[in-house]
């Protein structure tokens, strides 16, 4: 259930493996009959070709993503628990909190070479996930599209997959969660993303996983990632091969991933695929190709989208925990999410997790995207159980009751011809602001306008209330050359006065704002 009531992590851990009761719903059921026929590597060149951002991706400005799967039931670690739990000793260039895994799985959990990571996808039980829900608040926090994980770096689907067992309707919450996620979506009219995370390094991913203690009393004794599916008779997981979800000897594992994306995109239909990776996965061609295929099919236009990390012909440029360089001719997105792991996790030794983002840094950081041409997809770090904690969601509240009054000057906008004035934000990759970084005050500006031209919109930080604000760029002709009619502060009935000079157009705030740490100008152009 998606509510404000923090849900009890200890709780969940002394649930264990007790099995939820839970309904399945099959690709099937939402779409009709499966498909699920592998060509091989297509030709991309000519359906590529063909791509231009859709309207949809460009008006939507904002979307949330749930970040979520088996990889969340730890308390401690990141998403990549999976593969740390298995490094005793792990390299100082492990990122997200490699260090005490090793320890911590077996203080909690027990060896390795008897509760591995298969077992930890049994204890996800996603009890209290509702996908309308969860789709409902989304639109109440401002949301215009949504995302979610259909695979993550440990292998494991949480669609309903014929080729790899190790999904979420065979595992742990024996649901399709995906499909859930989707039909909800659907429901609400809202595009939705699902991202896959798993690719060439999921080859070496578990290769710890196949190692053992190198001394005391469980030396030599082998992790369960050398278990195989004979080994699993009389067991929870029997009929179930591990060397499927732990890929590292797994001679299939490149075939059958471009056959799992290939149901995910033929089944499931998502409107974007996102990919960890710079650019497509050789295994996940064909997918990207039947995607983009059947939107053309369908609309007569592509208006599904590709997402990666480095730029490709085709495809949308994706910044994590970042953004680009000043403002490209391109569309593009940032993802980012509260916290630095993106799962849910405990701080070591403590019994909360540091929040990197606050409704401040979330208003600031929209707009400069939006303004620099780009879109945000934020991740919401639930719990395991798929309910969200009581500081996020304070924290949404204010950002959506904020987003919504200001829609105007943000949904379905255009950049303007230069983003605004003032206020450092570095592109690139990992190079985000947070809550560290310096408040933006109210001489730094951002600009959107409305798609006739006829309306500007100018975005002003921190408090301005009373204060006399210099917009320096109405003052080049280059830039603009037409008149202010009119101007009004988004959500105050309050005048706001203007005059024209030659270093800019000067604003007099009025003596109170509406909104805490940005508000908006409206100036009708003439």
């Amino acid at each position: 259930m998606f509510s404000k009531k923090d849900f009890s992590r200890r709780r969940f851990l002394k649930a264990g493996t007790a099995l939820a009761v839970a309904s399945v719903i099959t690709p099937q059921y939402l779409l009709g009959k499966a498909r699920n026929e592998y060509t091989g590597t297509p030709d991309l060149e000519d359906i590529f070709q063909k791509f231009q951002c859709p309207q949809w991706f460009r008006d939507a400005k904002f979307g949330l993503w749930l970040h979520w799967g088996p990889g969340s039931v730890p308390e401690q670690g990141s998403g990549w628990y999976s593969r740390h739990m298995y490094q005793s000793h792990p390299n100082k260039s492990e990122p997200f909190g490699a260090a005490g895994c090793w320890e911590y799985h077996r203080k909690i959990y027990g060896h390795q070479s008897q509760f591995g990571y298969k077992d930890i996808c049994n204890l996800w039980k996603a009890e209290k996930f509702d996908a309308e829900a969860t789709m409902q608040q989304f639109k109440k926090w401002g949301a215009r599209y949504a995302g979610i994980i259909a695979n993550f770096s440990d292998n494991f689907d949480s669609f309903n997959s014929s080729i790899h067992s190790w999904n979420a309707t065979k595992v742990g919450p024996k649901r399709d969660i995906v499909g859930e996620f989707a039909a909800a979506a659907r429901r609400n009219n809202i595009p939705w993303m699902a991202s896959s995370h798993v690719g060439g390094w999921t080859n070496n991913w578990y290769k710890a996983a196949f190692e053992a203690d190198e001394d005391g009393p469980m030396k030599g004794v082998p992790y369960d990632g050398n278990l195989t599916k004979a080994d699993g008779k009389g067991t929870w997981w029997e009929g179930l091969d591990p060397q499927q979800l732990y890929a590292y000897k797994y001679p299939d594992f490149e075939k059958e991933f471009g056959q799992r994306l290939v149901e995910l995109v033929e089944n499931y239909q998502p409107d974007v695929l996102y990919f960890d990776w710079k650019v497509i996965p050789p295994s996940a061609l064909e997918a990207c190709k039947r995607l983009y295929n059947n939107s053309l099919k369908q609309h007569g236009s592509i208006q599904s989208i590709v997402t990666v990390k480095s730029p490709q012909p085709g495809t949308l440029l994706d910044f994590e925990q970042g953004i680009a360089d000043g403002m490209p001719k391109e569309y593009w997105q940032t993802d980012t999410a509260f916290n630095e792991k993106w799962f849910w996790k405990l701080d070591y030794d403590q019994d909360t997790m540091y929040l990197r983002h606050n409704a401040r840094t979330l208003k600031e950081q929209l707009v400069d995207i939006v303004s620099k041409r780009g879109v945000l997809m934020f991740d919401i770090a639930v719990y395991p159980d798929g309910s969200v904690p009581a500081d996020q969601f304070a924290i949404m509240d204010e950002f959506g009751e904020w987003l919504n009054a200001n829609s105007e000057a943000i949904h379905a906008t255009e950049p303007w011809k230069i983003y605004g004035e003032g206020g450092e934000a570095k592109g690139g990759h990992f190079n985000e602001r947070t809550v560290k970084s310096e408040p933006w005050t109210p001489d730094v500006y951002r600009f959107t306008q409305s798609k006739d031209g006829k309306t500007l919109y100018i975005h002003v930080f921190g408090n301005p209330s009373g204060r006399e604000l210099t917009i320096r760029s109405l003052a080049d002709q280059s830039l603009f050359n037409g008149k202010v009619k009119g101007i009004s502060l988004i959500g105050s009935q309050a005048p706001v006065k203007c005059k024209m000079k030659t270093d800019g157009l000067h604003i007099t705030m009025p003596d109170n704002v509406p909104f805490k740490d940005c508000n908006a100008l409206k100036l009708s152009i003439k």
